[in-house]
């Protein structure tokens, strides 16, 4: 053995020069050259000793991780409105624009549904702008899932690309989890009833539809009357704008039409929606709707009032809105 690797093999059995090393790095923040120079051993030799000191229990190392759930929020929505699981997400100190903050609760809540999702399941897809920023969060993830089917719950908002649409978000998540998308390769909503029920029974449409009845989780998202993508993709005409605001509709999910109160309003409406029916979606295995910022506030009340939902993910101050508003 060479002097070089005996005078190695003592620095890595002595321990109270191991502690000066690891004081030296962690406290003092010399680098590894810097002491390697000190104490007159090689660069490696001081790596060797700081994984050791690791090894040994001599340093320990450990992330606090910011608390990016609510738990007190989280507990009162699943007790107002009883449901399984509330995922209320923490705003950071800084003011977020709506992009933004859709961003942010997508990113944030990928990790918990990535634990959601199992292998073999059928998983239902709907639309919905934080639904897609969850889409994107959880394609950033490892998964260990495999023979998953992904199943577009609606139509489609129009032809021009767009990561909120439907067909994209089943495409994202196809991909992330190596899974097998089945595509509804038809308009979201048809003015034409006659039109829409034979669009429903043709044989493409049907190899997707026949899932419906065996989802075992479902996500989407809630739109608002006023601002909705079906209105302003123009699928929704004034006149159904007006009939359905005159009936009292907050919101839809997956283009079915409700009050604040959960009462379904699909009758308003003159055309149908091609996808999932209202009563699969209220007889889904477990249900997951997400919606962030204030415009949502009544969609998302709604939509809870119906006794459909299992999860809910939504941000803190959505979350308090919720609790507030449904005390009057």
């Amino acid at each position: 053995m060479s002097r070089n690797n005996y005078n190695e093999q003592i620095s890595l059995n002595d321990l109270s020069l191991i502690v000066q090393v690891a004081e030296k790095y962690y406290i003092q923040q010399l680098t590894q050259s810097q002491i390697a120079e000190q104490l007159g051993v090689s660069r490696s030799t001081v790596s060797r000793m700081l994984s050791r000191a690791r090894d040994e229990g001599i340093v320990r190392i450990q992330i606090n991780y910011p608390e990016i759930r609510h738990k007190k929020l989280e507990v009162n929505l699943c007790e107002r409105f009883s449901i399984n699981e509330a995922i209320v997400i923490v705003l950071p100190k800084q003011y977020l624009e709506e992009d933004e903050l859709r961003n942010w609760v997508g990113i944030q809540a990928a990790p918990f549904v990535n634990q959601m999702i199992q292998p073999k399941m059928i998983v239902g897809i709907g639309r919905g702008r934080t639904l897609a920023e969850l889409a994107y969060g959880l394609s950033k993830l490892p998964n260990n899932c495999y023979d998953l089917k992904l199943v577009q719950l609606l139509g489609d908002i129009d032809i021009n690309y767009s990561p909120t649409r439907s067909t994209e978000i089943t495409r994202l998540l196809s991909e992330t989890y190596n899974g097998k998308a089945y595509y509804l390769n038809a308009p979201a909503l048809v003015a034409d009833v006659n039109l829409g029920m034979a669009l429903m029974k043709s044989s493409t449409i049907q190899q997707v539809i026949r899932f419906y009845n065996s989802l075992d989780f479902a996500m989407a998202g809630v739109g608002t009357l006023a601002n909705s993508p079906l209105v302003i993709s123009g699928l929704l005409r004034p006149a159904d704008i007006r009939k359905l605001a005159r009936a009292g509709a907050v919101g839809d999910i997956c283009g079915h039409f409700y009050n604040v109160n959960g009462d379904l309003l699909d009758h308003v409406y003159s055309g149908i929606a091609i996808g999932i029916s209202w009563e699969q979606l209220r007889n889904c295995s477990k249900l997951l709707v997400i919606a962030t910022g204030k415009d949502k506030v009544e969609p998302l009340l709604g939509i809870l009032r119906t006794g459909m939902v299992d999860i809910l993910i939504t941000d803190e101050n959505t979350a308090r809105e919720l609790l507030s508003d449904s005390n009057t």
